[in-house]
């Protein structure tokens, strides 16, 4: 009778994927999604920027409208009005810094509606006016990234009028 003849196998152990061939995949796919996430990542962090700054310029524009309305009380010479912009501009430590499209300005009402002469009392009795302060500034921002379809520079710009 005859003896089977026992084979023995040696199992060569099986490295990563290398086995079955797809050895580069994650680097390949990697590749492929990371200029997406790092896009998203910096327009994420654009926008808030941007947000950032709209808020704080509206912080000094606010600053600067409190300024006029309690130290000016309406009286908008050239003296008040570089003492607000100087406020405006030390309040906040912009790059690049707040720029005024206009000056402050400040107007006067009765409680009718009809405009006066700031100091001066309203014909309708004694009713006390009211004094409406407007101050205006904005801001060059520049985005980290040109987007497409989005200037490269954008202006943000409040105007505040308080009573």
């Amino acid at each position: 009778m005859r003896q089977k003849q026992q084979h023995t196998r040696r199992v060569m152990p099986r490295t990563g994927r290398s086995f079955l061939g797809v050895e580069g995949a994650v680097l390949v796919e990697f590749a492929l999604a990371a200029p997406i996430l790092v896009t998203l990542v910096l327009g994420i962090a654009d926008f808030g920027m941007l947000a950032a700054n709209t808020a704080a310029l509206e912080g000094v524009t606010r600053v600067g409208a409190e300024y006029a309305r309690n130290v000016c009380k309406g009286d908008m010479s050239s003296s008040c009005i570089s003492s607000i912009k100087s406020t405006m501009t030390s309040t906040g430590n912009f790059s690049p810094p707040i720029t005024f499209p206009s000056d402050p300005s400040a107007s006067c009402e009765c409680d009718d509606g009809s405009s006066i002469t700031c100091g001066t009392t309203c014909a309708v009795g004694k009713t006390p006016n009211c004094t409406l302060v407007t101050v205006t500034a904005s801001q060059t921002y520049t985005p980290i990234l040109p987007w497409p379809g989005i200037p490269t520079s954008l202006t943000a710009s409040t105007e505040l009028r308080i009573e």
